[in-house]
């Protein structure tokens, strides 16, 4: 299927989509629930707010590390223009805002050509310091997604305030497509009624997580960095929805960037440790055989 795509943010989307988010109700996400801040589980979803003006997405996976879209900061925005904040009801004032000492792009970033999914699209903000202990970092998934996947979204697009939303949705289509000689590094899904709280992201929404529930555990699968409308379907009730870039595709990048936060680098040895477990135990299987 051919798919127009956007970034998630609004000074950069086409002028046809940037007025039709305009109109949009200032809520988070489209679709979903207001999510609590007196909720301690998505606190890591922070807001990203730049000094000339506005609000943006990106998710804690280390102390002092936010992973967040390329796109939101472009190519030569200055961490001293950036502030991360969190929003947990619990905290003291002086533990809810951040600034920003370092931005590390991944190279590569493809850019937005209107119809090729973006790819390395990513850029890891370095804190002055780190995040209260009352808001915990993100796992990064090792697992690649898969089609029929449920997702958790949580972001604060269009909300230019201290409000997220969060929805679920289900992965509909992978980018190239899953092969012998192709891992897929970009997601996608539509907004239908796949699931009872489904949603979709808008402007502001970029470098906002989704997530999945792995052994209790929420780990951050995937990076939100585009809508997207199929040009194919004429009309108001145009196919469309949202997407970005799946984490696992991307962890040494992420985890050579983030050196040296221990607690990543333990995140990423444990999981290291059970794929191993999990690969002798498939050989030993074959070889029962």
């Amino acid at each position: 299927m051919p798919l127009r795509m956007f970034p998630i943010i609004l000074p950069l989307v086409a002028g046809g989509l940037a007025c039709a988010l305009s109109l949009s109700h200032a809520l988070a996400l489209e679709g979903g629930s207001i999510d609590s801040n007196a909720d301690p589980t998505f606190a890591g979803v922070g807001s990203l707010t730049l000094a000339t003006g506005g609000t943006f997405s990106g998710v804690l996976i280390g102390s002092r590390h936010v992973l967040t879209a390329q796109h939101v900061v472009g190519a030569t925005s200055l961490p001293s223009q950036w502030t991360f904040n969190v929003h947990l009801a619990s905290l003291a004032s002086a533990d809810r805002s951040y600034t920003v000492t370092n931005i590390f792009r991944a190279p590569g970033f493809t850019g937005f050509d209107g119809n090729e999914p973006p790819r390395n699209d990513l850029a890891i903000l370095e804190l002055s310091r780190g995040v209260a202990a009352a808001v915990a970092p993100f796992a990064l998934s090792l697992a690649p997604l898969g089609i029929g996947d449920e997702i958790t979204l949580v972001g604060y697009g269009g909300t230019g305030a201290a409000i997220k939303r969060r929805g679920t949705n289900l992965i509909e289509f992978l980018d190239p497509e899953p092969g012998p000689a192709a891992t897929p590094d970009v997601f996608a899904y539509d907004l239908d009624t796949d699931t009872p709280d489904q949603a979709t992201v808008i402007g502001g929404d970029s470098g906002s997580g989704a997530f999945i529930r792995s052994n209790a555990v929420w780990k951050l699968a995937g990076i939100n960095t585009f809508s997207w409308t199929d040009p194919d379907v004429p009309g108001t009730g145009a196919v469309r929805g949202g997407g970005g870039l799946i984490v696992s595709a991307y962890t040494p990048w992420i985890l050579a960037t983030m050196v040296p936060e221990p607690r990543a680098w333990t995140f990423f040895a444990s999981g290291l440790l059970l794929l191993g477990l999990r690969l002798a135990g498939a050989s030993r299987a074959r070889h029962a055989l």
